[in-house]
């Protein structure tokens, strides 16, 4: 019967050591294993910098501006929110006079977001339903 033994780890440590070696396939390891991983691959598609920005705004969120990854658009680019909920959305820039409501089904169309907002970073709330975390934040650049 094998014994097993307890070793005490520094808090934080990685434990990789058996489970490399069991695979390392090292002289006098055993029998070498025909095994050989692939290559972890992550294909994304990168956003685009050409044609209109559209936001969508519908179950009390603002897609596409997320607070914890938010856009660059550049400057010269249309930008669009469409509200493709059941609700009435607001787009309200904090920090400038910009508040529009949108009905359901409609369209806030700029056809340059540098016509109306200079370049730098902006958060936007939906003033009926900031409540609930509607929020995004882009950045317009130069």
């Amino acid at each position: 019967m094998r014994s097993r033994r307890s070793i005490k780890l520094p808090t934080g440590a990685l434990v990789l050591g058996p489970m490399v070696s069991a695979c390392s396939g090292a002289a006098g390891a055993g029998p070498t294993s025909s095994f050989s991983p692939r290559p972890i691959v992550v294909i994304t598609t990168p956003p685009s910098t050409t044609g209109r920005f559209v936001v969508v705004a519908v179950d009390d969120h603002f897609h596409d501006i997320h607070p914890s990854d938010p856009p660059t658009i550049q400057r010269n680019r249309p930008f669009w929110v469409k509200n493709e909920g059941f609700n009435l959305h607001n787009f309200t820039v904090v920090g400038t006079n910009i508040s529009v409501d949108i009905a359901p089904g409609h369209v806030l169309l700029w056809a340059h977001i540098g016509d109306h907002l200079k370049p730098g970073f902006y958060t936007v709330i939906c003033t009926y339903h900031a409540s609930v975390g509607m929020t995004g934040n882009f950045t317009v650049s130069r």
